[in-house]
């Protein structure tokens, strides 16, 4: 298995309960009204590896506790997402996942990830519900009606 992704940035400290690296996903097809990360969608950048070789490259970073998947939406490409998280687990990593699903519709694209214990956001980015001081397990998240779960 391959996987495609835009890239990675290290030492993330405030988008999961732990330290990490974004593994932004290849694409996203919903519009977002000021979508921060739209910009990355008009990329026509490509990577592909295996999720072992991501996984590598991950904790060569001494400070990555974890694998945060955002940037774009990763259940456009559910079996690449299951394998980077499964990868990630094995590795004794992390793992938060980003997602503009509610939890049903989640784990009706990626039920494998139901009982792996894993960090996932939900909810879509609503700009009317934009706020400065809304948490989920210590992450400040960018509109109300989001919220994170641990699994497993």
């Amino acid at each position: 298995m391959v996987i495609r992704y835009k890239g990675v940035v290290h030492n993330i400290l405030n988008d999961a309960p732990f330290i990490g690296a974004v593994i932004i996903a290849n694409g996203c097809s919903m519009p977002c009204a000021d979508c921060i990360n739209e910009h990355l969608k008009d990329d026509s950048l490509t990577m592909i590896a295996s999720p072992e070789a991501i996984i590598r490259s991950i904790r060569r970073n001494g400070l990555n506790q974890g694998i945060i998947l955002s940037g774009l939406e990763w259940t456009e490409q559910p079996e690449e997402m299951t394998a980077l998280v499964k990868a990630a687990l094995a590795a004794k990593l992390e793992v938060i996942v980003y997602t503009h699903h509610e939890e049903t519709a989640f784990f009706k694209i990626a039920p494998a990830l139901q009982t792996l214990p894993i960090y996932v956001k939900f909810g879509l980015y609503d700009a009317a519900l934009k706020s400065d001081d809304h948490y989920s397990m210590t992450v400040k998240l960018a509109t109300t009606n989001q919220y994170i779960r641990y699994f497993g």
